[in-house]
């Protein structure tokens, strides 16, 4: 019988007993659980786990935080089983190398879910598929035309987005997986090339070029 390992992350110690009730009744399963990302890392955990179990809200250092080190090798697989249900949550960690994400509601095709993950595939709840698809629906902003303004770049734009929408720079820089300093960067950039000076100028301009 050929053992396939996963690696647990989970601080809610209800859930991760049922989880892994649920994960062994699959005998070839080798599980191994941490409460937390530093007990993870403390341990040395970052080894070519097969699939790697994660949820983002974790105490200390997120579950976004350990996707982004963890894949810095890009073979590796892991899926989030999370209750955030929201954007940032969901996007920074497919941003980060999850190959899916899934809610904790949802154990009863769980099996199916890390084959598919095992056999190269990706897996994401319907619901998240549909913000997704929701978020490459959205009208881009019509910048490209009006005395004066120059051209912003994808990533611009979406910063722009973002502040329209009322995020602030830390939410922006950790939605990107970037730093506030760069977020700040971009938004002197945008400043400029809009031919504005403050924020409320700039969002008065982003509604005139269609944002919202």
């Amino acid at each position: 019988m050929k053992f396939i390992s996963i690696g647990i992350i989970e601080d809610n110690l209800d859930f991760l007993q049922s989880l892994c009730g649920v994960l062994e009744e699959n005998p070839s399963l080798h599980l191994k659980t941490w409460n937390s990302a530093e007990e993870f890392w403390a341990e040395d955990a970052a080894k070519e786990w097969d699939l790697l179990i994660l949820d983002i809200g974790l105490p200390g250092m997120t579950g976004i935080d350990v996707l982004k080190t963890y894949h810095t090798v890009q073979s590796r697989k892991s899926l989030v089983i999370s209750s955030l249900q929201t954007d940032d949550a969901i996007f920074s960690a497919l941003r980060n190398g999850a190959s899916g994400y899934i809610w904790k509601s949802e154990l009863d095709s769980l099996h199916d879910t890390i084959q598919t993950l095992l056999d190269g595939g990706s897996v994401i709840s319907p619901s998240i598929a549909a913000k997704v698809l929701l978020s490459f629906r959205k009208p881009q902003p019509n910048l490209d035309s009006g005395v004066g303004v120059e051209v912003l770049t994808p990533r611009e734009r979406q910063v722009l987005e973002l502040i329209v929408e009322g995020d602030s720079p830390h939410q922006i820089a950790s939605l990107f997986g970037t730093t506030v300093g760069t977020v700040r960067q971009q938004i002197k950039t945008i400043y400029k090339k809009l031919q504005v000076n403050t924020r409320v100028q700039m969002v008065k301009k982003a509604r005139q070029f269609g944002i919202f």
